[in-house]
């Protein structure tokens, strides 16, 4: 599958900057490797019972998510883990906006 850019973004303040998506599975639970800013992720997210999650196994991440369309309240989820960087948790939320697009 070929790598599919995105745009991310910051707060106020913060330049804009590329990403890419690598889909691994477009199936449930989704699977895809994002890079952005030399950092790579490897992202598994699915829905359960009370909602969708976000596993990344890479980075020892796991956690509830709110509609992958939902940016702010994701970065929020994300940026409790301190393994993740604000700039890191702004990639992964705007990599979730890129994959609702691909997925629907």
């Amino acid at each position: 599958m070929e790598k599919i850019k995105f745009a991310c973004y910051g707060s106020s303040g913060m330049k804009p900057w590329d990403g890419t998506i690598l889909p691994l599975k477009l199936t449930a639970p989704y699977e895809v490797e994002v890079t952005a800013r030399g950092s790579t992720f490897h992202l598994i997210v699915g829905h359960h019972q009370y909602g969708d999650y976000i596993c990344i196994p890479n980075w020892d991440v796991g956690t509830q998510l709110a509609s992958l369309t939902d940016r702010f309240w994701n970065y929020e989820r994300l940026t409790g883990y301190t393994e993740l960087k604000s700039v890191d948790a702004y990639s992964v939320a705007c990599a979730l906006v890129a994959l609702s697009k691909i997925i629907e």
